[in-house]
């Protein structure tokens, strides 16, 4: 089973600056991809699976949010983008889930042909 198979919600290309808080280390980063359940953040260091950290990042109208995440899986090798980390949102407001899902239907109108939205 694919990563993608495994998520419940669709997930698209989003760049987005996200602060990362993890013991006492604090870095700046971007997003690749963004769902409701969570995010990949590119990093070339990022902490280790099962790890929590707080991520501060703006999306729609809401301006920096924080919320909880776990890292589920992480990709050292590579380069730029493809390093980073796969982490799933572990306490998202109402307000942060409906902000990333107009994100996500606004992107999906945009990206539609003849059968439906591609993923």
């Amino acid at each position: 089973m694919t990563s993608q198979e495994r998520r419940r919600t669709p997930r698209i290309p989003a760049q987005v600056e996200v602060n990362v808080v993890h013991d006492d280390d604090y870095i700046i980063s971007l997003s690749r991809d963004i769902s409701v359940d969570g995010m990949f953040i590119a990093t070339p260091n990022p902490p280790p699976v099962g790890t929590t950290q707080t991520l501060i990042f703006s999306i729609g109208d809401l301006h920096d949010i924080a919320v909880k995440a776990m890292v589920m899986w992480t990709n050292r090798k590579g380069n730029g983008r493809d390093q980073g980390m796969g982490v799933q949102f572990l306490d998202a407001s109402d307000d942060l889930k409906v902000a990333i899902l107009h994100t996500v239907n606004r992107v999906a109108v945009f990206d539609t042909d003849d059968d439906g939205p591609t993923n």
